[in-house]
């Protein structure tokens, strides 16, 4: 068993779960359900990626690429 104290004032209802998994999937719904919402900024940000993926103007790295550098550092 672990324990994990938050410093901040944010009571969490479910405080027991089966694995880090469960954890993290509890944690991502809790933070991000229909009550809280993204930023303007942030939504600004994404949809300015959107467009840009969609408009196809920048050309993106190919896969191979982004392979080995994960596979090589």
């Amino acid at each position: 068993m672990t324990t994990i104290t938050i410093a901040k004032d944010e009571e969490l209802p479910k405080t027991q779960f089966e694995n880090l998994s469960d954890l993290q999937d509890y944690l991502t719904l809790y933070f991000f359900d229909d009550k809280k919402e993204f930023s303007d900024e942030f939504k600004k940000d994404l949809n300015q990626r959107e467009e840009s993926l969609i408009s196809g103007k920048e050309p993106g790295i190919p896969w191979k690429e982004v392979e080995s550098k994960m596979i090589n550092g």
